[in-house]
């Protein structure tokens, strides 16, 4: 894909873009008397949570279930946007070692003068 239209598509991205994972889990509630607590088949979920880590810390933000499609959407979008970090410094790398090469030809050339 070219520079362009991947600064195009980080561009649309961005946007939408939410860092994080998506995890389903279930669980116990705090209601000590829940048949959720003896019965593991019981438990409630499972609901989606959005999770990620920030200052040396786990975080996790839970979904409602109207809300999964977007944070799906999101998360995808997250995921792309660190795709297309990765073209991009796949090409200025590419760029960069090109630039060295005729640097060195050219320095090569005035030694020799």
């Amino acid at each position: 894909m070219s520079r362009k239209a991947l600064l195009n598509e980080l561009a649309r991205v961005t946007r939408i873009m939410v860092q994080g994972g998506l995890s389903s889990t279930t669980r116990t509630c705090g209601k000590p008397q829940c048949p959720c607590h003896s019965d593991r088949a019981r438990r409630h979920g499972p609901n989606l949570y959005l999770t990620w880590r920030a200052d040396e810390k786990s975080h996790a933000l839970y979904v409602p279930a109207e809300h999964a499609e977007e944070a799906r959407v999101a998360q995808a979008a997250w995921a792309r946007f660190w795709g297309i970090g990765c073209e991009l410094a796949g090409l200025n790398r590419e760029q960069m070692r090109r630039e060295w090469q005729r640097s060195k030809v050219t320095a090569a050339g005035r030694k020799t003068l």
